[in-house]
């Protein structure tokens, strides 16, 4: 089983990198969103995470746990890239994946669709890949997210700081519910205000609805995540005049 999160060893300065901070709406230079916390544990991991890591000089085996939100392609398909990526450079220690119910048979399944050597699937993801599907679980809980398939966000515990990743979600009184006092809320921001009609039809949040879940949370910092063109420049108008409001940078690190 996984060493814990606050058991000795893990560092006491928190850093949080992030890898992407784009929705399916990409545009030129930008990527799913996607982040790591100490560059062990992974929020996420869509298309182009692996490259992501890689660019950043991050070996994708030693990542220790990769928590899924839901399962749509830019959330979720980039662990079959991380599985392959294992079994070519043959990782040696385990990897937790969680997720919403479903995720291990999905996982499986998206293996063999994209027809991973039987060679591999018995070294590696057999062997040293372990599931946990849609409960708690160390000093990890979920709250379930409001979007048009089964999601989950994240409070996670660990090394004294609290962080809260809502995954993709209209406003819900869950994820307030999950971020309260957190020390970093990490919030999804998909579509400004005039695209409230949308954002309600995809299951997504507003600005509006975003500083919401902040304030009614009481979390200490706000840092929104999978833009859009408009919302991203939307966010970058708005910094100086919202205290605790963060645009995601490269790193950041929580003392």
């Amino acid at each position: 089983m996984k060493k814990s999160l606050t058991e000795e060893g893990w560092s006491k300065r928190v850093e949080i990198r992030f890898l992407g901070r784009w929705s399916s709406n990409l545009i030129a230079g930008e990527r799913n969103v996607s982040f790591l916390l100490d560059d062990k544990i992974a929020f996420d991991f869509g298309p182009h995470t692996l490259e992501a890591l890689l660019d950043s000089r991050v070996d994708p085996n030693k990542i220790d746990r990769v928590l899924i939100s839901h399962m749509h392609l830019d959330h979720y398909v980039g662990v079959a890239e991380l599985l392959w990526y294992r079994s070519i450079h043959e990782a040696e220690d385990p990897l937790l994946i969680v997720g919403p119910e479903g995720i291990r048979g999905n996982t499986l399944k998206l293996m063999d669709l994209v027809q991973t050597p039987p060679l591999w699937n018995k070294s590696q993801i057999e062997k040293k890949i372990e599931f946990v599907e849609n409960q708690d679980f160390d000093s990890v809980k979920i709250f379930h997210s409001s979007h048009t398939v089964p999601s989950v966000g994240y409070r996670v515990d660990y090394e004294g700081k609290t962080i809260f990743y809502s995954g993709d979600t209209s406003y819900s009184k869950e994820v307030v519910r999950g971020a309260t006092n957190a020390d970093i809320l990490i919030h999804e921001m998909t579509y400004t205000d005039e695209k409230k009609d949308i954002a309600n039809y995809w299951g997504h949040s507003t600005y509006s609805d975003v500083l919401r879940v902040f304030e009614e949370s009481s979390a200490a910092q706000l840092v929104p995540v999978h833009f859009t063109r408009e919302s991203s420049e939307y966010v970058k108008r708005r910094l100086s005049e919202i205290q605790r409001l963060i645009y995601p940078p490269d790193t950041l690190t929580l003392i």
